[in-house]
């Protein structure tokens, strides 16, 4: 009599799961049109830091907004200079014969 493998006449069966995704609600086509504007041009909403902000506030948030300088040049020290200075004569270094 020939010998049977128990193991070919044995199948594998695979769990899967199924999860109900329910649909999101419809969008007009205005509001679909202003959320990728607002994507594009706006990916990270930049703006969100004024909201809620006292005017005085919005005006320091502004300055520092435009010009970063403000927000970590009072932390800034001269061990930190040193080290920018000769970050920059390497990647010049670098760049310059190119």
């Amino acid at each position: 009599m020939p010998e049977t493998n128990s193991t070919s006449s044995l199948s594998m069966e695979v769990g899967i799961d199924i999860h109900k995704v329910s649909l999101p609600p419809p969008k007009s086509t205005l509001q679909r049109l202003k959320a990728k504007i607002k994507e594009t041009f706006f990916p990270d909403d930049p703006l969100r830091q004024f909201k809620g902000q006292s005017c005085g506030r919005k005006w320091i948030l502004a300055l520092q907004y435009f010009f970063p300088i403000l927000q970590w040049g009072p932390n800034y020290s001269f061990k930190l200079l040193k080290s920018d200075i000769i970050s920059g004569l390497t990647i010049a270094s670098l760049a310059i014969p190119q």
